[in-house]
């Protein structure tokens, strides 16, 4: 009974595998012709936008006054009285420090006493010569003493002058790092003192640039460019992002190169939107040594990773306008030859007309078919 039982078993297993089978192979015979078709990817395409290219060289500096004068006291002594106050402008001639004036007063008045006893002995011995009552010896002995004494007099009198300490120049005061009570001396100025409305940036450039910017050294302009972290957002200016620019115009370039440091040195003058800037600032330095202006430029973003820009060929004859959809194949090409700056890539002329795709690429290969929609690129000098 056991024996039939499981017989019967077996066969209910057996049928019920074979009827899987059979049915398994209905379904996958019947739909023996359906495929997965991949979607086609979408591009945004757009033709070269007609610029200037600038050929330019970035180097890090900083500002500086071209005068920056430290005032330096002539005489040493106490400070008494101290006006200088570091952002303050101050006319030339204007009172930095005064120093203890005593010492050299009592200095003068003794060397007066002097040079008036010297002048009266020579008045005497004077008149005495005329009458021929003393000899010429005598006349000369007493006439050098009398002039060692006015010129005693004459340096008693320049010292106490010096004790008052004033600005050489007209300017603002950049740096005042003394007080009342301090020891002024000659070896630490007493105030530094600049003319704000004349600054410039020097440059030490590589010898490598030497040739190249002696060549276009009538042409050379530059912009002086305070970075975007060095002023915050919240300041809108010239420049884009943030940042605050400055023309700058060629001063003065060194016509030799130094041998230790292998550089040489280019002065710019900051002339436009200098009000940002004040000595002391770190900058970068755009130097623009040649322009080439209407030429064909596509935002240096449309370069792929690999370092090509992608183009559509084959496309339909649809109009290219930013209602355009356009569907065609992938091309390439190698733009290693090319001018380009942190914006831009020059195209040759051959591609004006072309179609490149600016936005998308990174997703798409060379003979690739996509579908692509057409905008129009702007080109503003920055």
């Amino acid at each position: 009974m056991v024996k039939k039982r499981r017989g019967l078993i077996k066969y209910i297993l057996v049928v019920v595998v074979s009827l899987g089978i059979v049915l398994g192979m209905k379904f996958f015979a019947g739909n023996e012709g359906i495929t997965y078709t991949l979607p086609v990817p979408a591009v945004t395409v757009a033709m070269p936008v007609v610029g200037t290219m600038e050929e330019s060289v970035t180097i890090n500096g900083h500002v500086e006054a071209r005068s920056m004068i430290p005032v330096i006291p002539l005489v040493s002594g106490t400070i008494v009285d101290y006006p200088a106050k570091a952002g303050e402008q101050v006319e030339k001639g204007q009172l930095l420090a005064q120093i203890d004036p005593e010492a050299f007063r009592q200095q003068m008045l003794q060397a007066q006493a002097a040079y008036t006893g010297f002048e009266s002995s020579f008045k005497r011995v004077e008149g005495l010569y005329k009458a021929g009552a003393a000899t010429k010896q005598e006349y000369d002995t007493v006439k050098a003493q009398r002039d060692a004494a006015r010129a005693q007099y004459d340096l008693a009198v320049l010292q106490l002058g010096y004790a008052s300490v004033s600005s050489p120049v007209a300017g603002t005061v950049l740096a005042a790092p003394l007080s009342a009570g301090s020891v002024a001396s000659s070896p630490q100025p007493v105030a530094v003192v600049a003319d704000l409305s004349d600054l410039v940036v020097r440059l030490q450039v590589p010898e490598k640039y030497f040739t190249l910017f002696f060549q276009y050294r009538h042409q050379l302009k530059a912009q002086i460019i305070l970075p975007q972290d060095e002023v915050g957002l919240s300041l809108t200016g010239e420049g884009a992002g943030g940042i605050k620019l400055a023309q700058g115009r060629l001063d003065t370039m060194a016509p030799y190169i130094d041998g230790a440091s292998k550089t040489f040195e280019i002065l710019f003058q900051l002339e436009e939107g200098k009000e940002w800037f004040t000595p002391g600032m770190f900058v970068r330095v755009k130097i623009v040594f040649n322009s080439l202006e209407n030429v064909l430029l596509l935002p240096i973003t449309a370069r792929k990773m690999d370092g090509n820009l992608y183009f559509l060929e084959a496309a339909d004859e649809a109009k290219a306008d930013s209602e355009a959809a356009l569907r065609g194949r992938i091309g390439s090409w190698n733009h290693h030859n090319s001018l380009t700056d942190n914006q831009w890539i020059m195209v040759p002329e051959e591609f004006r007309t072309t179609l490149f795709v600016v936005e998308g690429q990174e997703t798409v290969l060379a003979g690739q078919e996509v579908q692509a929609s057409v905008v129009e690129l702007s080109w503003e000098e920055q």
